[in-house]
């Protein structure tokens, strides 16, 4: 009878241990979407900006540029903080996005709300650290960052389809509210980091990246984040040729990000390593295809479509490609840096697409993506063709699951 009911205890599901594994996700996802929420809602912010008295376009993309530098300088020079207290790093984090947002809302002069643009992504960045730490070197990191993007993305895209539909005011900008609200939505959850299970499987040599490979991982995160936020930063003029109004776009647009972050399902639920390679190209393919018809058959279905899938396949790739790099950080502190490598590609990108679009036009702009998609894709043919190589080494051990 002993024999049995030790047999039984084995067999039975680890519910706790579950429950713990599903908290600190949450947990993360929280801090996931309170340190990359600034990012994902940028072109709102400058537009809401840009309608305050005295300020045009040019004036409110540079405030809000500021909070761009303070992640950056964070990520280059701080990433480490969280090292000797998270728990600190996480309420002054938090306190800086809250305080951040809620000056933003209220200063007027474009001096003082750059310094409080430039608090706020002072605070993001030291979140995105803390989570980069919390799952540093941990085996099968693409699926922790799969399901932080499916979860904290979500909850992203609610939020951009919050302040998409907002209505702008000359008097002020509310969307800074709406911002601090989340903030504070989110806070409670961080609590939950403090579950993570002493257990976790920690990443074996075999996943392992030499210098060259890391160069070309920081690559494809350069160009896809270049792509994806140039195809954003034009793609409502594509709308407005299609016959949609700027609100109609820019539902669209939110409606996509949201429902694009499904992507992210495939890094989560990909157990077998030798997936990896077929997912990621699978997801450039995506992402290459649906520019190529957003750009050159102007209807409104190809243009919701596309911009759906466009976001799918961004959500396939970067899960996976930001895996790869967690497995081989050991502090969180490349991971900090690589969010720095996402935000310079995203900037250049937004930069130059502008000019590619008005002066080449739609088609010509559409090449000027797929070009670097391409590039992307076989730097990450590389990369993951190098993992592979070395799976049936350790094909006893299973380290495909």
């Amino acid at each position: 009878m002993r024999m049995v009911e030790l047999w039984v205890c084995k067999k039975q599901p680890d519910l706790s241990g579950g429950m713990t594994m599903l908290l600190w996700i949450l947990g993360l996802s929280a801090a996931y979407a309170v340190a990359l929420n600034g990012t994902m809602v940028m072109p709102v912010v400058v537009l809401s900006m840009s309608k305050l008295a005295g300020y045009d376009e040019a004036t409110a993309t540079i405030v809000a540029s500021a909070e761009l530098a303070g992640i950056a300088l964070y990520g280059m020079f701080l990433p480490k903080l969280a090292l000797k207290s998270w728990q600190a790093v996480a309420l002054g984090g938090l306190v800086a996005v809250v305080v951040g947002e809620a000056l933003s809302f209220w200063l007027r002069a474009p001096l003082t709300l750059a310094a409080a643009r430039f608090a706020t992504g002072l605070g993001e960045g030291a979140l995105f650290s803390l989570v980069s730490m919390k799952l540093a070197s941990l085996a099968n990191a693409e699926r922790y960052w799969g399901a932080l993007s499916l979860i904290g993305g979500s909850a992203m895209g609610v939020l951009l389809f919050v302040v998409s539909v907002m209505p702008q005011d000359e008097a002020g900008a509310p969307v800074f509210l709406i911002l601090a609200a989340f903030v504070a939505i989110m806070a409670p959850l961080l609590v939950f980091i403090a579950r993570r299970s002493p257990s976790l499987a920690v990443a074996t040599h075999h996943s392992r990246l030499n210098g060259s490979k890391m160069l070309l991982s920081m690559i494809v995160v350069f160009l896809v984040y270049a792509v994806q936020g140039g195809q954003w930063a034009v793609c409502g003029y594509m709308g407005e040729r299609v016959g949609l109004s700027n609100g109609a776009v820019g539902f669209y647009l939110a409606t996509s990000s949201l429902v694009g972050f499904l992507g992210a399902v495939v890094p989560s639920f990909t157990h077998d390593k030798t997936k990896r390679l077929p997912a990621v190209l699978a997801g450039f393919l995506i992402m290459a295809v649906s520019i190529y018809f957003l750009f050159n058959m102007l209807t409104s279905v190809v243009f919701v479509a596309t911009q759906v899938l466009v976001n799918i396949g961004f959500y396939i790739v970067t899960p996976f490609v930001t895996g790869v790099l967690t497995e081989n950080d050991s502090d969180g502190s490349l991971m900090s840096r690589t969010l720095v490598v996402a935000v310079m590609g995203a900037t250049v990108g937004t930069a130059i697409a502008g000019p590619v679009f008005a002066e080449a036009g739609a088609s010509v702009f559409a090449w000027s993506c797929l070009l670097p998609l391409t590039v992307a894709a076989i730097c990450g043919t590389m990369v993951f063709g190098h993992l592979h190589r070395s799976l049936p080494a350790v094909a006893s051990v299973k380290i495909a699951e």
